[in-house]
């Protein structure tokens, strides 16, 4: 089953009210951006408000795709109303009473799996409706044949893709009347947001299977649709009778005819997108125009005179003017009808640049054949170039019904610009050769001036190089009659030695728009090598070596300072590294430090049994280093030695056997001072004492304390001396 999603719609009922009451119309479909929705379909329908009956105007419309290549029918949509406006008119004053046309609008946002639209011949939207109205004249029952809109769109995935694609939208339409035996004009233009060429053609209206039975039908797909029958004696080539048939400018869309009888008449416009040459879709807008008896009106006369010869040009005529010739012309207007407002407008037709004025722009004639007359006065820049003219179209345009009536004059004027003296650059330096060496800025002043004085504009280019290459900051900066702008740069150490770097300052007169007069001043950059002395590291250590002897009893923090120096003013940088370890990982506390000619940063350890790794020694490597960044970037070592050691156990043991408890200084405590000390290989645990009858008598875990048993009787003890990984005993005599 095929998935096809209609987004954010209301569901209305609809009735088979029929009624001569469709003016025209076309289809819509444009490719939506990111979202749920991929597809906006659409309807906008032109209804006769005056012929048409309020119950026709449906709530909601049916919209059908088929598949071009068998008309199979793809997916069936309903529509709901969104807007409903009349439409205006070329002249908002031009109304008729017997001439209203509302725009009824229909949309609904849906969402189109591509892959199932991928038939290589496309696919097409069909809206069938019934009725037209009753009192068209080109075409055979009017009021009982229906309105078919079309709308051809290429598949949505071809070549393993999704192709993005919007048909054309025309532009909203004109509701204008044409005058019987007068030239009308109406435009049928319609843009694509795709960029695809467009090709307009007149056509026959098409039909459908509607009828005055079956006014609303679910769409039927079809190659060959059913069309309009013309009545007798008109065509295609004729579809409103007159001396300059319809006919269509394929590239603008603007539709053109002279009418010789009064009525209403319905054509249809196809207008096909081609993309890479390409027909890929088309959309077909259906209308009508009305043709009825105005009064005579005539359009007006316009005339240029060289204000001072009052000589009138002819049209497409060439007009010299010098340097010191007058620049304005007077334009004379003639209108045959009175009480007309006339508008005069003008563009330069082959420049972007105006460069003139009107005054005043629009004025109303007080007679019938009413001259009146104002000037164009050329600005001081419209001046042309390369011995080109400048093509000149004025129009005078009046307020005739159903169109403006207008009148166009051409004229090529050569003008020649006034005089204008070179703008200057110079610099702030003494010299245009300027030694440099890299890593050190180098600064001076430019100034950009013009006599006249213009605006200008201030830049510099490398020769044979781009400046962001090199790091060169001058940025372009514009002004009126003087500018200044401070050159920086730091050479980069990339720079060949000996090597000269040519740089423009560049000033630009900039009179008008045209960057006509220019001059420029050069700068060598000599690059010179650098004279780098190199920088010095060093320690507040005596020596290169710190030995360290571990106390497992106290941890003891060891200190010194690092210093670098570097007499030059290039940055510095100070650093500690570890051979084979890593200093946070140690527990090393040194920080890495940036700065100028001096600096320093201490070192500081507070080193555990741990680091030892079971080892009775270790010997640490460490390398402080300070380096310049400098071009040459020169760089010191200074490397010290931290020798980390246990405490050695193996020293004599003199532990005493007898005890005399009297008080008299000597022997009247059992010590343990001649113990072997405690490191980070085996430390002391405990000393017990028992009597001869295996009695525990004493016991300690301080290796400082002493045993004085004046309280215990004479007699042998044992001891026992508990190391982590040694024991000792034996036998303690107590004499009383």
């Amino acid at each position: 089953m095929r998935r096809f999603l209609l987004l954010n719609v209301l569901i209305f009922s609809f009735s088979n009210v029929f009624s001569s009451h469709i003016v025209g119309g076309e289809l819509v479909f444009i490719k939506l951006p990111n979202g749920p929705a991929t597809h906006r379909v659409g309807l906008n329908l032109y209804f006769d408000e005056i012929n048409g009956l309020p119950q026709a105007e449906d709530q909601i419309v049916n919209l059908f795709i088929f598949r071009k290549s068998d008309n199979v029918r793809m997916a069936s949509i309903q529509v709901p109303k969104i807007g409903r406006k009349n439409i205006s008119y070329a002249n908002p004053l031009c109304g008729n009473s017997t001439l209203r046309t509302l725009l009824i609008s229909y949309a609904a946002d849906i969402q189109m799996v591509p892959a199932e639209f991928d038939d290589p011949q496309g696919y097409y939207i069909v809206w069938d409706r019934c009725c037209r109205n009753t009192v068209i004249d080109n075409i055979k029952n009017p009021g009982d044949v229906g309105s078919l809109f079309l709308i051809f769109f290429p598949p949505l995935y071809q070549e393993n893709k999704i192709v993005v694609n919007s048909s054309p939208v025309f532009d909203e339409i004109k509701g204008d009347y044409a005058c019987l035996n007068a030239n009308f004009f109406i435009d049928f233009k319609a843009t694509d947001a795709d960029g695809d060429s467009l090709v307009y053609t007149l056509t026959t209206p098409v039909t459908g299977f509607s009828n005055r039975n079956v006014p609303n039908p679910q769409a039927l797909g079809s190659s060959n649709y059913p069309v309009v029958t013309w009545v007798d004696g008109l065509s295609l080539n004729n579809v409103i009778p007159g001396p300059k048939p319809p006919i269509v400018n394929p590239r603008t869309g603007r539709m053109s005819f002279t009418a010789s009888k009064i009525g209403l008449y319905v054509f249809s416009i196809v207008v096909s997108e081609y993309r890479k040459g390409v027909k890929i879709g088309s959309v077909s807008r259906d209308f009508q125009i009305k043709v009825v008896d105005c009064f005579e009106i005539l359009p007006p006369k316009i005339l240029v005179m060289e204000s001072k010869a009052k000589v009138a040009f002819r049209n497409n005529e060439t007009i010299r003017i010098g340097k010191n010739d007058p620049t304005c012309f007077t334009i004379k207007i003639t209108d045959p009808n009175f009480n007309q407002l006339i508008k005069i407008s003008g563009r330069a037709i082959n420049s972007n640049r105006q460069n003139f004025t009107l005054l005043p722009a629009e004025f109303r004639t007080q007679k019938t054949n009413d001259t009146l007359s104002f000037e164009i006065c050329l600005e001081e820049c419209f001046v042309t170039n390369n011995n080109r003219p400048i093509q000149l179209e004025l129009i005078a345009e009046d307020e005739s019904c159903p169109v403006p009536l207008t009148d166009t004059i051409n004229v090529y004027i050569y003008r020649e610009g006034a005089d204008n003296s070179p703008p200057n650059v110079i610099t702030s330096l003494a010299s245009p050769y300027i030694e440099t060496i890299p890593e050190k800025t180098v600064q001076f002043n430019v100034f950009g001036e013009d006599i006249d004085p213009d605006s200008i504009r201030l830049s510099a280019r490398g020769r044979g190089f781009n400046l962001s290459e090199f790091g060169f900051d001058f940025p372009e900066i514009g002004g009126v009659g003087k500018v200044k702008q401070k050159f920086l740069w730091k050479p980069p150490c990339n720079l060949t030695l000996h090597d000269t770097v040519a740089v423009d300052f560049i000033v630009t007169d900039l009179r008008c728009g045209f960057n006509s007069l220019s001059e420029f001043t050069t700068v060598y950059f000599i690059i010179s090598p650098t004279q780098n002395n190199i920088p010095y590291v060093s320690t507040t250590l005596p020596g290169d070596t710190l030995s360290i002897i571990l106390n497992s009893a106290e941890n003891l923090t060891f200190s010194f300072d690092v210093f670098a120096r570097d007499i030059d003013t290039a940055q510095i940088s100070l650093f500690g590294i570890g051979r084979g370890f890593d200093l946070g990982a140690a527990k090393m506390d040194f920080l890495n430090k940036i700065g100028t000619r001096e600096i320093n940063s201490p070192f500081n350890w507070t080193p555990d049994c741990s680091i030892l790794e079971g080892k009775s020694e270790k010997l640490f490597t460490l390398d402080f280093i300070t380096e310049d960044k400098s071009c040459d970037a020169a760089r010191d070592t200074a490397t010290v030695f931290l020798l980390i050691k246990d405490i050695s156990s193996d020293v004599a043991l003199s532990i005493p056997n007898v005890v005399t408890p009297n008080q008299d200084g000597k022997n009247d405590c059992f010590s343990l001072s001649t113990l072997p000390p405690d490191n980070c290989f085996d430390q002391f645990e405990e000393l017990l004492i028992y009597n001869r009858w295996g009695t525990m008598v004493y016991r300690t875990t301080d290796k400082n304390a002493n045993w004085c048993p004046s309280d215990s009787p004479q007699g042998n003890y044992f001891y026992q001396i508990k190391f982590l990984k040694r024991f000792f005993k034996g036998v303690i005599t107590l004499i009383k």
